[in-house]
């Protein structure tokens, strides 16, 4: 996986100009990521107390194999 920021300019105002570069399994991780964000923010911005006791963390599942972000075993 590839995921590259480089900044091209720094902003009087503390920001940046930046130019990002990936390849595909990055943009997929990317999205994923960005997607999962946003959901949660969603969530605890919207959500009614009642609603927000309905949820309960989930328990991981142990998994037999380690497996890293390019999907090798």
């Amino acid at each position: 996986m590839k995921i590259e920021i480089k900044i091209v300019k720094e902003n009087k105002d503390g920001s940046a100009d930046a130019k990002i570069t990936f390849d595909k399994l990055g943009m997929q991780t990317l999205i994923q990521w960005g997607m999962v964000a946003m959901l949660e923010n969603a969530i605890s911005k919207y959500a009614t107390e009642e609603q927000m006791a309905e949820i309960k963390p989930t328990k991981k599942k142990k998994k037999s194999k380690e497996i890293d972000l390019d999907g090798r075993c």
